[in-house]
């Protein structure tokens, strides 16, 4: 046990902002389930450690899977936007969803072993990173949090955030380490408190709901507080959980409903348990401040100077909290500009789960931006539609001026501008990402992607013109009513944005690359493709064969092919009921082998993945009101089969088409706490819901 608590000595020794509390009256363990450098590229994580160590009664430290040089499910991550992603790039790592700033996602290969630092001996060599997972198995270690090195096992609350799906096995086998019962059933009232959030308690909560006590459902900026208030204000355990599950809105507690299957094995009900437990849980985007709670207990201890400072307008925006230069994009700040976003493709989960669109104005971008500029020159805009922020102008200029080298999430294509290119420019990025998704503009009208070969063509050779010769193209396959001449079609493309790279590369004498990312199409739940089957395994992997030898033998093309099997994995977890989290145990014992889980389980994946769903079918997800209407999303689905396409977003002040902005789902929202995208307020108190 001595040479892991050196390891982690080592890492908060490269790190600037790390937090240690003693003798706070709540101790929450923040576990991601991953290694250390995936975990600290993850804005949710650093944001709710931030949040929670804001909170005078609460301390709070990190805890990540074990650095290991062969750890069986590193893992591959899941792109919200429906693509499984590729081996070679497995993860997007902002923590909300988004590509990661240089259009890059963040690599499983870490080259320092996800250890996050190479430390000189006195003879001037490095020391190699210490493999902690082996070392936990050969001293029988209890897993260790890495602030103070304490059992996990001894908080009182162990909270998992949770951005990927797959990451599910991590969670299993962590809890499998810190010696804390998997099932919830088997947990006593002298275990710690298990809570699970971050981005999958949006997407599908039950393959894990029996292994949590409660499951936040919904933006962490709200329940992260709210939780612990209700922890702060109830005697026991018990009562805790019943109070969390009373709230109606923001906290599921799976042991509160019974599931009921029919023959078919479909789901039948959802059956709440208790009195004052809601049929169904909505997903919080917005409701009272979440200062209430502390503002309230200041007060009563006469914290004056804590009462001030929770008085205090405040918008909290996602971004880095802790400086670690060798962590994977540790070397920039990262903050988050904007969530959701307007354009409805139909199978991007990330769209459609954070509208209403909201945005962080520019102010409060730059003034945190200032506070960094000291520690890094460069900064990357988190968002899934950085241009749609109606003070991108105002930002750029401001971050121009403190001479910050400016990368920014992956590009909508029709929304590239000139202001933007030239900062990308002068920040002397020499690639940028876009997402064509497919080749075919039939295919682009069933996903609701409203642009034309010939328009991407042009807009890549403005990027070209700039001297920006490099450009990764993230493109699906298996995309419902695809076709052999569909495929054929992204060869053309992307042949014709080569050709026009190397127009554009005589007169800078060189020549970039074009990196086309083929992931298979993963149908997410609450997208309208959230009933459509998984393309199968075998003609997946026929599909992605066929496009990446003929993408291959392009000159200046560089492909990268995501696994067939990886696709289906990922369709499990994402789209299975409580049934699967016997799988999920079974895999975290057998060191990550899921198909020998899936034997040993006698689960049918099948079942959960490549079948069409009926319209009339309850489905899994559907204990969490993600305030979507279900008729929008059917005739969304509908509509792409008819290769229709839909407009984006109308101003969302008035608008009732899909059923989740203020005037119907929203409607009961406090006044001042949701901030809509395309008006930004002069006043602090109106604010997203990233406030705090």
């Amino acid at each position: 046990m001595k040479k892991i608590v050196e390891s982690y000595k080592r890492k908060l020794a490269g790190e600037d902002g790390w937090v240690l509390k003693r003798g706070a009256d709540l101790r929450i363990a923040l576990c991601y389930p991953n290694v250390y450098a995936v975990g600290m590229a993850n804005l949710g994580f650093q944001a709710m450690y931030e949040l929670f160590n804001r909170i005078p009664e609460v301390s709070c430290e990190r805890v990540f899977l074990p650095d290991s040089g062969g750890n069986p499910r590193v893992s591959k991550g899941a792109l919200p936007n429906g693509r499984a992603p590729d081996t070679s790039h497995p993860r997007n790592g902002s923590g909300y969803d988004h590509a990661l700033p240089n259009g890059r996602a963040t690599a499983t290969s870490h080259p320092r072993n996800g250890s996050g630092y190479d430390h000189a001996l006195p003879n001037g060599r490095a020391t190699a990173p210490l493999d902690e997972m082996r070392e936990y198995e050969r001293a029988r270690s209890p897993l260790l949090s890495l602030e103070s090195q304490t059992r996990v096992r001894d908080f009182d609350v162990i909270a998992f955030s949770i951005s990927f799906e797959t990451d599910y096995l991590n969670m299993a086998r962590m809890m499998q380490m810190s010696g804390v019962p998997v099932w919830a059933k088997d947990r006593t009232v002298h275990d710690p408190l298990i809570v699970m959030g971050g981005a999958a308690s949006f997407l599908n909560p039950e393959p894990i709901a029996e292994f949590t006590d409660v499951i936040g459902v919904g933006e962490g900026e709200i329940l992260g507080p709210k939780l612990v208030d209700v922890i702060l204000e109830n005697e026991t355990k018990d009562e805790v959980i019943l109070a969390l599950a009373q709230q109606g809105r923001g906290f599921y507690v799976p042991s509160l409903y019974d599931v009921s299957y029919n023959d078919d094995g479909t789901i039948a009900a959802y059956t709440p348990l208790a009195a004052g437990v809601p049929a169904r849980v909505g997903r919080a985007v917005s409701a009272e401040s979440p200062k209430e709670g502390s503002l309230r207990r200041a007060i009563r201890r006469g914290q004056k100077d804590i009462v001030e400072q929770l008085k205090g307008d405040e918008v909290f925006a996602p971004s880095t909290t802790i400086f670690a230069p060798q962590a994977e994009m540790g070397d920039r700040f990262l903050i988050e500009i904007s969530r959701g976003c307007s354009q409805g493709c139909r199978f991007c989960w990330a769209g459609y789960n954070y509208w209403p669109p909201r945005v962080v104005p520019a102010r409060d971008i730059l003034a945190k931006a200032a506070e960094w500029r000291g520690k890094t020159d460069k900064i990357g805009l988190v968002s899934t539609a950085v241009c749609d922020h109606p003070e991108i102008s105002e930002i750029l200029q401001g971050l121009r001026a403190m001479d910050y080298r400016i990368s920014v999430s992956s590009l909508r294509l029709d929304q590239i501008s000139e202001e933007l290119l030239d900062a990308l420019v002068e920040s002397r990025d020499q690639q940028i990402a876009v997402a064509p998704e497919t080749g075919s503009d039939r295919l682009r009208r069933v996903i609701n992607k409203n642009l034309t070969n010939d328009e991407i063509v042009d807009i890549c050779g403005a990027v070209f013109d700039r001297g920006m010769l490099t450009v990764k193209l993230y493109m699906m396959v298996g995309l419902p009513t695809e076709t052999d001449e569909d495929l054929a079609e992204m060869i053309t493309l992307v042949e014709r944005i080569k050709d026009r790279m190397l127009e554009a590369g005589k007169r800078f004498g060189r020549a970039g690359k074009i990196i086309p990312s083929l992931n298979g199409l993963v149908p997410k739940p609450n997208t309208p493709f959230q009933w459509e089957p998984i393309c199968g395994e075998k003609e997946l992997k026929r599909r992605l064969k066929w496009v990446s030898k003929n993408l291959a033998r392009i000159p200046n093309v560089e492909v990268r092919t995501m696994s067939a099997r990886i696709a289906h994995e990922q369709a499990l977890f994402s789209s299975g009921d409580r049934r699967i989290a016997r799988v999920i145990e079974a895999a975290a014992r057998l060191k990550g082998d899921l198909t020998a889980a899936l034997r040993q389980t006698q689960v049918d994946a099948a079942f959960h993945t490549s079948r069409r769903r009926s319209y009339d079918e309850i489905l899994p997800w559907e204990i969490v009101d993600s305030g979507l209407s279900r008729e929008f999303m059917q005739r969304e689905d509908e509509r792409a089969h008819e290769a229709r396409s839909t407009a984006p977003c109308p101003s969302v002040n008035q608008c009732t088409r899909c059923g989740v902005c203020p005037t119907t789902w929203l409607a009961d929202a406090p006044a001042g706490l949701v901030q809509l995208q395309g008006t930004v307020a002069p006043q602090p108190a109106a604010l997203p819901a990233l406030v705090i």
